[in-house]
């Protein structure tokens, strides 16, 4: 078959929705599929479609060709990779299976000719943080086959009246795992990755995490994340920006305990990464952390926007080994489960029989 994926701008940078469609893209590439990996540089409706600054981005990609993910993340060179400027009949090229990937791609893909495939809408998240509800939702409700990444998006689904395919997250497990027994850890190193958004919560960790530092004086925190180091991040705390794989996996065996504060996530990687690298996670009680955290079997969860949560839970688990390596063990042995032969079989099935 040919498939069109379609993401909503260039993969310069990593992010964790992104990569799932890449492995997807390499995956169904390898089977033989033939991919186009699209970027489109535009998928707003403002003026600005045509202002300087715009055009001069536009065709700087496009000589460069840093729309594609680079270092952070290998294609398969099977894989056709585009740079369009926006998303209409003259840009995407045909093909049987068509899948937007975001609700702007969703929006912006709604009136394509049937010439560019059969339409699909694989949804990661309830992106209002990201759109207006009305608009979000008037996507999920458009005529296209939804494949769902997690259990309570599917639930979302159900409520609107909208049929979907439930499909999880599946991860490398060549790429990250246990390398440091949790026994074999310091107890007071604590992970987290560090976010600009609001609704990833970071500023509920940072504030639990100085709190904490008074009551622990050998607390160790590592932080990770795309942006620059925070001009006002505290000095006794570590932080690296856009660490590689290899590094990455060496972080999270350093670390004894994982702490994801967001507010919402689609299905989140990192914390299941530290997971298959025998962290302890604590979590938010939210959605897309359900997938895998299990209150006081795979992880401890906490109530969001909470930092007196947050510092309860920490001081469970630093001062209690004994649950941390119970916790660590148990998360990295449920994780196991979502494995990518498994969510590629049935991603393909939908889309051949649907």
């Amino acid at each position: 078959m040919k498939i069109n994926f379609i993401l909503p701008f260039a993969g310069n940078k990593p992010i964790g929705g992104f990569k799932i469609v890449y492995e997807y893209a390499n995956r169904l590439a390898q089977r033989g599929h033939f991919i186009n990996l699209i970027h489109p540089s535009y998928t707003y409706k403002e003026s600005t479609f045509n202002n300087a600054k715009y055009l001069i981005r536009y065709y700087q990609r496009k000589i460069d060709k840093s729309y594609n993910p680079g270092s952070w993340f290998k294609l398969d060179p099977r894989v056709n990779s585009l740079w369009i400027r926006k998303i209409d009949n003259e840009n995407i090229p045909d093909a049987d299976i068509i899948i937007a990937t975001a609700w702007r791609t969703a929006a912006c893909s709604e009136n394509l000719d049937q010439s560019k495939g059969k339409k699909f809408y694989f949804i990661q998240h309830y992106e209002t943080w990201n759109g207006k509800t009305d608009e979000v939702n008037k996507t999920w409700k458009m005529p296209f086959k939804k494949i769902v990444i997690a259990e309570w998006l599917k639930n979302i689904a159900d409520s609107m009246g909208e049929n979907s395919f439930y499909v999880p997250n599946a991860f490398e497990f060549s790429e990250f795992g246990m390398d440091t027994k949790p026994e074999d850890r310091k107890d007071k190193r604590v992970m987290m990755l560090y976010n600009e958004l609001e609704f990833k919560g970071s500023i509920y960790g940072l504030t639990a995490f100085n709190k904490l530092k008074k009551l622990f004086p050998d607390l160790e925190v590592v932080l990770f994340g795309v942006p620059k180091r925070p001009d006002d991040l505290q000095d006794w705390i570590e932080y690296h920006q856009t660490p590689d794989r290899k590094l990455l996996r060496e972080l999270y065996n350093g670390s004894s305990v994982f702490i994801s504060p967001s507010l919402a996530e689609g299905f989140p990687l990192p914390p299941a990464e530290a997971m298959m690298c025998g962290s302890a996670l604590a979590c938010t009680d939210i959605g897309g952390h359900r997938e895998y955290a299990i209150d006081n079997n795979t992880a401890l969860l906490f109530e969001p926007k909470n930092s007196d949560a947050i510092i309860r839970i920490l001081e469970k688990l630093l001062t209690d080994r004994d649950l941390r390596i119970r916790l660590a063990y148990a998360g990295n042995e449920y994780i196991s489960q979502f494995n990518w032969e498994r969510s590629v079989n049935d991603f393909e099935k939908i889309l051949t029989e649907n």
